[in-house]
């Protein structure tokens, strides 16, 4: 759920931006009962809009990415060198499985828009991207086949610049030889004017789903080779991706036939807040938070997606005296998609806790009506996220996989275990973090596992 994962750990990659997302019309998303024989997508009526298409060194990416002091801060040195040893022989590995000369490889970025539905069923046009690998000698590309395909679901950000379609999420690269797409999610990239809906697990699954569509489509266009043939489908994600991935899992193993349309194989999530809920609850038993601006996160967006339920209420009843007087203040640098989450922490507590303070009691961000559990109020916010609890209301098909810390302070590492009762082993791998740590270095950690798969 922190957006300073990248800078804290391993994620840090280099943040390029790439050109804006053009305006324009797009055909009409096609319904779900599209065949899927081979390569899906080609199709007469485009599910996208390309708005860009660059190439890159993956190499002198990954060497740069090993040099920039960011990268792996934070962490000793033995793991340092673990990580560069690792990203150089994934780099190795993924020239043999992509049939490409030593020191040529490269990766295709894409950002395309698509149409979806909001938190309202609304239409609404967003964006996404798509990577995949190749050989890239001089100014000559030429695309490798896919040996899968993989939907990232990103971690919680607030800075638009660090969005997919603006950035290069290092999760994207540690997939092996897939076509990766990783949706913006609404309120970022093409939809940044519009509030994104946190923790809407729903809303973010069906994004999520047709951004695969479009992308494999738009991949389709662009590619000049096709996916293997016995390519799979799987969804990754940490944070509040791990919590997107799961969304999705239960997405495709809830709609009739939709498993076999996208041949979906499995979920690998890390760190997710599943039962938002339960992660609340952790919250408000501690009293206090150095991450204050998931609290405005999760209350404007169960206020904006559940209009009937949270809605009914004044959204200032929510919040306590001392944050109505700096709320236009604090919410203006959150609406504005320019800070991230780190920024807007350390500006919400030297705010309302001074200079030096190093987090929030609860009472300082939220009105006692909203903490007293036995409220109206609160019992309103309470069904909001129950009806986002991923625990409840399916039966999963697949094989589903948790990575988890039991250290996380920022997402409990009880929501994996909520997972785990509900669907048990059959379903459900729990894979325990070897090193007990906090929840940004578990999330790179969980990232170095995929390099290794």
């Amino acid at each position: 759920m922190k957006s300073n994962i990248l800078k804290l750990s391993l994620l840090s990659a280099l943040t390029f931006l790439l050109i804006g997302c053009n305006e324009g019309i797009i055909d009409p998303v096609p319904e779900d009962d599209k065949e899927v024989e081979g390569n899906p997508g080609k199709e007469d009526e485009k599910k996208y809009e390309l708005v860009s298409e660059q190439t890159y060194n993956l190499t002198a990416f990954i060497g740069e990415l090993t040099e920039e002091s960011d990268l792996t801060s934070g962490l000793p040195d033995i793991y340092k060198q673990m990580v560069t040893a690792r990203l150089n022989s994934y780099v190795t590995r993924l020239e043999g499985e992509c049939g490409v000369e030593k020191g040529k490889l490269g990766f295709k970025k894409i950002v395309y828009l698509y149409k979806s539905k909001d938190q309202y069923g609304k239409d609404v046009v967003l964006s996404a991207m798509a990577m995949w690998f190749g050989q890239l000698e001089g100014d000559v590309w030429e695309d490798s086949s896919p040996a899968d395909v993989c939907l990232m679901e990103h971690y919680t950000i607030t800075s638009n610049a660090e969005c997919p379609s603006e950035g290069y999420p290092f999760e994207a690269f540690v997939n092996g030889n897939a076509l990766v797409i990783m949706p913006d999610y609404i309120g970022f990239g093409h939809s940044s004017d519009m509030v994104h809906p946190y923790l809407n697990h729903e809303v973010c699954a069906v994004n999520s789903m047709d951004a695969l569509w479009a992308g494999m489509d738009a991949f389709n266009d662009v590619s000049e080779a096709d996916l293997d043939n016995g390519w799979t489908m799987f969804v990754r994600g940490a944070s509040q991706g791990g919590g997107n991935a799961l969304a999705v899992h239960k997405y495709i193993d809830s709609v009739p036939g939709m498993a076999d349309k996208c041949r979906f194989s499995h979920s690998y999530c890390a760190a997710g807040p599943y039962d938002p809920a339960l992660t609340v609850d952790r919250y408000m038993e501690a009293g206090v938070t150095e991450n204050p601006v998931l609290f405005t996160l999760t209350l404007k967006s169960m206020h904006d997606s559940y209009p009937d339920i949270l809605g009914r209420f004044d959204e200032d009843r929510m919040y306590s005296d001392k944050y109505l007087t700096y709320k236009d203040e604090l919410e203006s640098a959150l609406s504005s998609k320019d800070y991230t989450t780190s920024q807007l922490n350390r500006l919400y507590i030297k705010t309302l806790a001074g200079e030096g303070a190093g987090q929030l009691t609860l009472s300082d961000i939220l009105s006692e009506e909203i903490l007293t559990k036995e409220s109206e109020l609160s019992r309103a916010l309470y069904e909001c996220l129950e009806l986002n609890d991923l625990t409840k209301g399916w039966t999963p098909s697949h094989p589903i996989e948790l990575f988890y810390s039991e250290l996380d302070e920022i997402v409990p590492y009880e929501n994996a275990m909520a997972v785990y009762n509900a669907f048990g082993d059959e379903f459900v791998k729990l894979t325990r973090s070897l090193i007990q740590t906090d929840h940004s270095i578990a999330c790179a950690l969980w990232m170095l596992d995929l390099i290794s798969r």
